[in-house]
């Protein structure tokens, strides 16, 4: 009987099901574009000011025109993403006569999402087509295990991460394009030292002085090692490093969040500072710190130095994933391992080349999320729910489920467990 409710038609008007709070589609869709313009702005002027602070710079004016054309471009892309999408939900039901499975979410948002992607900069476009793959992986994982067609594995965004890390830190250490952004991210974990066509001359710092109170033994470099100072040496003060890092972020993450709490009750601040706040800190020191010192027991022991050694110094540097375990960050070292491949396959000849990939990818995943936004909104990413609530004004909550009922996934009474899911985040 559920497969045979998928391909129902539903004869529900624009009103009855896209937009109940009017009976106009040009003024819900004016009204979605206006609300989205404001939530898109406050959106992206923090996150590029957040960028802006984090290269600790003082910006030139070429900066600060970069910055304020990319806001004005990125606010574009995502108003073009939620009002396009009420635009085309009504247009598809003028012209079809009514709804049916694919055109209540799915179609519409897979057409507005080609058209949204083209508008950002080409540059961001992989980007993005990155972030909402990643998202939409994982709400078809929710959607499978709801319909108890698999199975949770527990710690398994840890084994996504340790397999997929080691796989990174392979292709870091052997010849790879050192313009992407995960290179950039590892080389920030795991240090240069590592990286292919690294030398001891490339790390611009004096040799270790013997005359110096320091033990011989903490100043020497194995042979086969690409640093300078001793194995010891290196191991400590990257994870030292990379500790106080983490640390230091998420306290001011936290910090940031609760602001609004602090300014109304000063004492509040002090529940911040708890033990939870040390497992970024962890992660990042375990992570770089563990790398580092398998590599180096491997150079000792086998008394060369060799790409295959990434992988058990990645395998070992993954597990401290435990300690701040994330599903995001695991899917999206996953999905980079995946593109990174499917790249040197295209480049070897093995693949064939998949001109526009980004923008079908884009419109693909963001047609999943939508869809599932609609249909079954309870298997959605809760931080990815609100952010819909947040950039449609709550309208994508006012859309009319119960004559989407028909279709066997009891999507009205799943909007409400979204409803109250979100409620709860908000109120704790």
């Amino acid at each position: 009987m559920s497969i045979i409710s998928k391909f129902q038609t539903i004869d529900a008007s624009c009103t009855q099901y896209v937009h109940p709070w009017t009976n106009s589609c040009a003024e819900a869709t004016a009204g979605l574009l206006l609300h989205s313009i404001l939530a898109s702005l406050r959106i992206y002027v923090t996150a590029y000011m957040l960028t802006l602070l984090m290269r600790g710079k003082v910006p030139t004016k070429k900066d600060i025109k970069y910055i304020v054309l990319g806001i004005i471009q990125s606010t574009a892309f995502l108003s073009c993403h939620a009002f396009g999408y009420s635009l085309t939900l009504c247009c598809l039901r003028k012209a079809i006569g009514n709804f049916n499975f694919l055109t209540v979410s799915f179609i519409p948002s897979f057409i507005s999402s080609i058209i949204a992607i083209l508008v950002e900069r080409p540059s961001r476009r992989s980007l993005l087509s990155l972030y909402v793959t990643n998202v939409a992986s994982e709400t078809l994982f929710r959607m499978a295990v709801w319909r108890k067609w698999l199975k949770p594995i527990k710690y398994g965004e840890v084994i996504i991460f340790t397999v997929s890390s080691a796989a990174l830190l392979y292709f870091y250490r052997g010849s790879h394009n050192k313009k992407d952004s995960i290179y950039s991210l590892l080389r920030f974990f795991v240090g240069p030292c590592e990286e292919s066509g690294y030398s001891k001359h490339n790390e611009g710092e004096p040799p270790p002085s013997r005359s110096t109170m320091i033990p011989s033994y903490y100043l020497k470099s194995h042979p086969t090692c690409p640093h300078l100072h001793s194995c010891l040496h290196y191991c400590l003060k990257n994870g030292v490093k990379l500790f106080s890092i983490g640390c230091g972020l998420q306290l001011s993450l936290k910090l940031l969040l609760q602001m609004n709490r602090i300014v109304k009750k000063p004492k509040v601040v002090f529940s911040v500072f708890q033990l939870d706040t040390l497992r970024l800190g962890v992660f990042f020191a375990g992570f770089g710190g563990v790398f580092r010192m398998v590599s180096c027991l491997l150079r000792h022991a086998r008394g060369e130095d060799c790409q295959l050694h990434a992988i058990p110094a990645g395998l070992g540097a993954g597990l401290a994933f435990f300690f701040f375990r994330d599903n995001t960050a695991a899917l999206y070292a996953m999905w980079k391992t995946i593109q990174i491949l499917y790249n040197m396959g295209v480049d070897k000849g093995h693949l064939p080349p998949f001109p526009g990939g980004s923008v079908f990818f884009h419109a693909l995943a963001t047609a999943i999320l939508f869809h599932a936004a609609i249909i079954e909104p309870h298997n959605v990413r809760p931080s990815y729910w609100r952010f819909l609530t947040t950039i449609s004004g709550h309208r994508i909550n006012m859309m009319n489920r119960e004559c989407l009922d028909v279709f066997g996934l009891d999507s009205s009474e799943s909007l409400r467990i979204a409803q109250a899911r979100l409620l709860k985040r908000v109120t704790s």
